[in-house]
């Protein structure tokens, strides 16, 4: 199926799926190697990651969504910054981690209460970083 989109020349950016819980998982397709997708026995295989069926919301091939996009969090929730702590709604977050801008995973303090998830920065070098909530992004610079 993929292989036919890249011969026809549709300019697709990405596979896209929606998962039940809203949470979006692109795999990117380029002119490079391009992922493999298979049914079977119920899940869908996406090279070598599984989905069960009930789980999986929808998913399509988009020319639009791009994967390296940073979903704009303050937006969309109630987050406050101030200096390098970044206070976010427990309820925005399903799985925190940070990353540099190149991807990197890197540990930061993080408290958590039942009511917020306050990110701690004080302890990163000067530079670019995505904190992912599970459910969206944000992109911050510390200074």
């Amino acid at each position: 199926m993929l292989l036919l989109t890249t011969s026809l020349g549709v300019s697709a950016k990405s596979v896209v799926f929606t998962l039940n819980d809203g949470t979006k998982i692109y795999y990117l397709l380029s002119t490079g190697v391009n992922p493999i997708l298979r049914f079977k026995e119920g899940r869908m295989v996406v090279n070598e990651d599984v989905y069960e069926f009930s789980d999986i919301k929808n998913f399509y091939i988009s020319e639009a969504d791009d994967p390296n996009a940073i979903e704009d969090l303050l937006s969309k929730q109630n987050v406050t910054m101030a200096a390098n702590t970044i206070i976010i709604p427990a309820d925005a977050v399903k799985d925190l981690k940070v990353y540099t801008i190149d991807g990197k995973e890197v540990k930061v303090w993080v408290e958590k209460t039942d009511y917020a998830i306050t990110v701690h920065l004080n302890e990163l070098e000067k530079g670019t970083y995505v904190i992912s909530t599970g459910k969206s992004s944000l992109k911050v610079k510390k200074k």
